[in-house]
């Protein structure tokens, strides 16, 4: 998909791997996804002032981090005690482990990770919701969404967010695996028995975010809820605020 590979994707700022903007990705009715909107991160905590600066230049309102409340004392965001910029906390997943998370045996990684993300979803209903109304709110908007890597909390609620505004669940998908191109030099960092030489963005992408992980989910959310718009109308998320986040993220 050439959107994914346009310069404007990757931030590449200095203190993070993964800062990425969805906008520029086509909708259903032939629109598209605005720049400079929402972006997409791994955690803050090693920021450059440079980059900072840089990002409030962006236009940047909002820090929404996803991540634990241990996370989130052990490496602190740099705009937690922003003056310019307003920091929120939502726990996506909990401090308290989900014991449902923990898929039957047997099951194939792919699938282990898709069946992970449902219970999320599931378990984790007023928090999705408290997250998509959020960035509903038009005064919130230049925002960035983050958590530790940047792949899987990060990713459900950004591909949440793509499915409510007509991104197709393709490129959703994609967008979803393009975090492998941009974290494998942190997960070489952490995994010194790999062999930098042969180990690729693709081999990551196939072992933790391949396409089809998340297009499991988003079939998945297609027969339980009708999609994702029904899913966001049962958890609670109102029909006013997803017009909102239509407004403000498709051009």
């Amino acid at each position: 998909m050439r959107a994914r590979l346009d310069p404007r994707r990757h931030l590449g700022l200095e203190g993070t791997y993964n800062t990425r903007d969805i906008g520029g990705y086509a909708t259903e009715d032939g629109r598209q996804t605005r720049w400079g909107v929402y972006l997409r991160s791994d955690s803050l905590h090693q920021l450059s002032e440079d980059d900072r600066q840089r990002l409030r230049a962006y236009g940047l309102r909002t820090v929404i981090d996803l991540r634990r409340s241990r996370e989130i004392h052990q490496e602190v965001n740099v705009f937690s005690g922003s003056s310019e910029v307003t920091y929120y906390h939502h726990n996506m997943i909990g401090d308290i482990p989900i014991p449902e998370r923990q898929s039957p045996p047997g099951v194939e990684r792919t699938e282990r990770k898709r069946w992970s993300y449902s219970v999320v979803l599931d378990k984790r209903k007023a928090e999705v919701r408290d997250t998509l109304g959020l960035l509903a709110n038009p005064e919130v908007l230049p925002a960035v969404v983050h958590c530790a890597g940047g792949a899987d909390r990060t990713g459900l609620i950004t591909a949440l967010t793509l499915g409510l505004v007509g991104v197709p669940a393709e490129t959703i998908a994609e967008d979803y695996a393009l975090t492998a191109r941009f974290n494998l030099p942190r997960h070489l960092e952490k995994s010194p028995d790999l062999d930098r030489d042969t180990y690729t963005w693709e081999d990551f992408q196939a072992d933790t975010c391949s396409a089809e992980i998340m297009l499991g989910v988003l079939r998945d959310l297609d027969l339980r809820y009708c999609g994702v718009e029904g899913y966001a109308r049962h958890i609670g998320v109102e029909p006013d605020q997803i017009a909102n986040l239509r407004q403000a993220l498709v051009e």
